[in-house]
């Protein structure tokens, strides 16, 4: 079996892209190539056989050293060229499978074919990666969209309400597609040398410390910019050029850590509680009106809601180990007081957070009620706490 795939760029017979693209294409990286050409194979079957056979052989030298400790080589045969395929370089998977949604229909193509993304083979900073919760429940359309952000390198920001597992959402994606990630939380008093790094004193000498951004542009990380729209709008334009793609300069560095170009794996995402334009719920004290040209830069710009009531009930059933009729009474309870804040009734809202909180209170108290007291009413004013007791009381007796 010799058979080579097709280049979809000037339509050559090749065994593996990244050794063609390198030789005729030196524009092109094989992440470009993958992004532009998501279904298109990079290594013809003959050439991954020859890499399996390569690695079956190197681990058994080697007393079976695990592959992610290895670089791993694909060869051609006809053209006798081998390539090194380094940790970290990126795979197609499909997307059904990689977060083991099933084959639902929004989990595949308009064709009902499988989606391929891009998930990174083991690498070097793997410590860098975030657990995988098997409990977490999807959006698949919201999952999508954050996918897409990540292989077109579009930044994206996710904004809703408390809890709405906006951070979860996107550190299940980078732990589910094996990126090194970031979080980096934002307040009023987060400053510019926070973010880009400082000088510091070490052993009686003087010297640069880069902040997280960074390290994440020159090691190919994910960087999460939580609570983004609690930084000062002059602060956050620190963020402005590398929003566009392009280098970070930090004009306090010394010259040889003052320009800082982006690897090609690292990616920006940002959470909010709002979308910049202030906080017209009053809940969230502390959030500002950002600067226009800021948010601008943000391509992808994703609501998070409160899931629906099938989602959020599944989501108490696996954390908390409710039975599916208590499951489905604590979404009722936290539907009814989403409706009578969306009305006025209420000046506050519940969120699946507060509600995991509640549901295992009440579990161990042997009372619902007395877990929504305890995690939810009690936090409320008096006008509130009257209303929300009486929905509980209307489902839990």
């Amino acid at each position: 079996m010799t058979e080579k795939i097709t280049c979809k760029i000037c339509g050559a017979q090749e065994h593996v892209i990244k050794t063609h693209l390198a030789k005729d294409h030196p524009e092109w990286t094989v992440e470009r190539y993958q992004t532009e050409y998501p279904e298109a194979p990079v290594i013809s079957p003959f050439a991954q056989e020859l890499l399996d056979k390569k690695r079956r052989e190197r681990e058994a030298a080697a007393g079976a050293a695990p592959a992610a400790t290895t670089m791993e080589m694909a060869g051609t045969a006809a053209a006798s060229v081998t390539t090194l395929i380094p940790k970290g370089h990126p795979t197609k998977r499909p997307l059904h499978e990689t977060f083991e949604l099933g084959r639902v229909k929004a989990a595949l193509s308009a064709k009902g074919d499988p989606i391929p993304i891009s998930v990174l083979s083991a690498h070097d900073q793997q410590d860098m990666v975030p657990a995988i919760s098997d409990n977490y429940v999807y959006d698949i359309d919201e999952l999508k969209n954050v996918i897409l952000a990540l292989e077109l390198n579009i930044p994206c920001l996710v904004w809703g309400h408390k809890g709405a597992g906006k951070s979860e959402l996107l550190e299940q994606v980078a732990a589910r597609t094996n990126r090194p990630m970031i979080r980096v939380q934002h307040t009023v008093n987060t400053e510019e040398s926070h973010i880009v790094g400082q000088w510091t004193v070490k052993g009686g000498q003087t010297e640069f410390e880069l902040g997280p951004l960074p390290l994440a542009m020159m090691n190919g990380w994910v960087f999460c910019a939580d609570e983004y729209d609690f930084g000062m709008p002059s602060v956050l334009a620190v963020y402005q050029a590398v929003l566009e793609g392009k280098s970070l300069v930090i004009k306090e560095a010394p010259a040889d850590k003052r320009i800082i170009k982006p690897a090609p794996g690292f990616r920006f995402v940002a959470t909010g509680n709002t979308n910049g334009s202030g906080d017209e719920s009053g809940l969230y004290q502390g959030t500002m009106i950002q600067n226009s040209a800021n948010y601008d830069r943000f391509g992808m710009v994703i609501n998070k809601k409160y899931m629906e009531k099938k989602a959020e009930s599944q989501i108490l059933q696996n954390h908390c180990k409710l039975v599916a009729d208590d499951a489905d009474k604590m979404v009722e309870f936290a539907t009814l007081v989403r409706q009578a804040y969306d009305g006025a009734k209420m000046s506050d809202t519940i969120s699946p957070r507060t509600l995991i909180y509640a549901s295992r209170i009440g579990v161990m108290r042997g009372s619902f009620r007395v877990g929504l007291q305890l995690s939810f009413i009690n936090k409320l004013g008096k006008i509130d706490r009257e209303v929300a007791d009486g929905l509980a009381q209307r489902i839990f007796g």
